[in-house]
C-alpha cells in the first residue's frame, strides 16, 4: 500500500508540475517529495488518541514505515548524484558505499549490537544515554560519507527497534520527540518566505488538494483491493494526507546540488505548513468524518467476506 501511493501520487505531481510550467526535474522533485508522508506525526497523532493498537493504526504506521525506506533509498541515490548527474559515479561511488554501510549495519544490529544493550541496559538513565549517542553517531557516520544525517538517524531508531529494550527506550523517547517535533514545527515557520512565492500559489493549492484527497484515495483503493472494509481504508486514508520530514530533505537535497531553485523550498514549507497542519485534524475526528462519507465509500470496498470485519473496533467504532 505505501510503495503504491507513493508511485500514484509521484506519476500524478509529475504531470500535475509539468501543466504548471515547471520543468521535468522539479516536477519529479516535487511529484516524490509530496508522495512522502510524516510517520513521526501520524505516531504521536495516534497516541495521543489512543488508536495506535487499533487494525487501522497498525496498517497505518507498517505502510508508513515502508515509505521511510523508500524515502531513505531515493535520498541515498540523490545524495549520491553530482551536478551532473553522472550516473556512472551514482551507480559504482557514493551508492555502493551507503549500501555497505547498511549492510554494515544490519550485521552490527544483529550480532553486536544486543550485547552492548544488555550491559547498558541495567541502568535506564545509561540506556537512554546510549540510545541517543547510538543514534548521533550514525548520523555523523553518514554526513562524514557524504550523505544525509537524517538517514543514518533514522537507520539508527530501526536497528534499536530490534532491541528486548525498544518499549523502554520508546518511553524515555517520548518528550524528547515531542520537544524536537515543536522544534521542527518553529524551523518550519521560520524559513517560510512569502516574497519568494509570487505566482506560487496555484501550485501550493493543488498540490495541497493532490495530497488532501489524491493520497487518502489511493490508500482506500489498494486496501479495498486486498480486502479491507471501507472504514479502515477510510480512516488509514486519512494517515497520509500530509508531506514527510524527508520532503524537506529531499528538495533542500536538491537546492543544494544545483537541480532546484531556492524558491522551491518556501512551495514546500507552505505545502507542508497546510498539510500537516489539516491532517491533524482530518486524523483526529476520522471516525466523525467516516460516518458522513461512508454512504459514498462503497466504491471503495469489495463484496464479500473482508479481513477486518467485526474485528479491532471498539463501541462507537462500529
Amino acid at each position: 500500500t505505501g510503495i503504491g501511493q507513493i508511485l500514484f501520487t509521484v506519476f500524478i505531481g509529475f504531470f500535475v508540475g509539468i501543466g504548471l510550467g515547471f520543468n521535468w526535474i522539479n516536477s519529479l522533485y516535487i511529484a516524490t517529495a509530496v508522495s512522502f508522508s510524516s510517520t513521526i506525526i501520524i505516531m504521536k497523532i495516534l497516541s495521543d488518541k489512543g488508536d495506535s493498537s487499533t487494525l487501522y493504526g497498525k496498517i497505518a504506521i507498517g505502510f508508513l514505515i515502508v515509505q521511510d525506506l523508500v524515502a531513505i533509498i531515493i535520498l541515498l541515490a540523490v545524495s549520491s548524484l553530482s551536478k551532473a548527474g553522472n550516473f556512472s559515479s551514482f551507480a559504482i561511488g557514493k551508492f555502493g558505499v551507503g549500501l555497505g554501510s547498511i549492510i554494515a549495519l544490519v550485521f552490527v544490529s544483529i550480532y553486536l549490537l544486543p550485547h552492548i544493550m544488555k550491559m547498558v541496559a541495567k541502568n535506564q538513565e545509561l540506556l537512554f544515554l546510549f540510545s541517543i549517542g547510538w543514534a548521533f553517531a550514525l548520523g555523523s557516520l553518514f554526513d562524514f560519507t557524504g550523505f544525509s544525517m537524517e538517514i543514518g538517524a533514522l537507520l539508527a531508531g530501526i536497528s534499536l527497534s530490534i532491541s528486548p529494550y525498544r518499549y523502554e527506550i520508546g518511553s524515555r523517547m517520548k518528550p524528547l520527540r515531542d520537544f524536537f517535533l515543536l522544534l521542527f514545527f518553529i524551523l518550519l515557520g521560520s524559513q517560510l518566505s512569502f516574497s519568494s512565492l509570487e505566482g506560487m500559489y496555484l501550485p501550493v493549492i493543488l498540490f495541497s488538494l493532490l495530497i488532501f484527497i489524491g493520497n487518502p484515495l489511493s490508500v482506500m483503493f489498494l486496501m479495498g483491493r486486498i480486502g479491507y472494509t471501507k472504514r479502515n481504508a477510510f480512516l488509514a486514508g486519512l494517515t497520509v494526507s500530509q508531506i514527510s520530514e524527508f520532503s524537506f530533505i529531499l528538495i533542500a537535497l536538491g537546492i543544494k546540488l544545483g537541480h532546484l531553485s531556492s524558491n522551491i523550498s518556501s512551495l514546500m514549507t507552505l505545502i507542508g505548513l497546510i498539510t500537516m497542519g489539516g491532517s491533524a485534524y482530518l486524523v483526529m475526528y476520522g471516525n466523525s468524518l467516516y460516518h458522513v462519507f461512508a454512504p459514498y465509500l462503497n466504491i471503495f470496498e469489495r463484496k464479500g467476506s473482508k479481513k477486518d470485519d467485526g474485528k479491532f473496533y471498539r463501541g462507537e467504532d462500529f
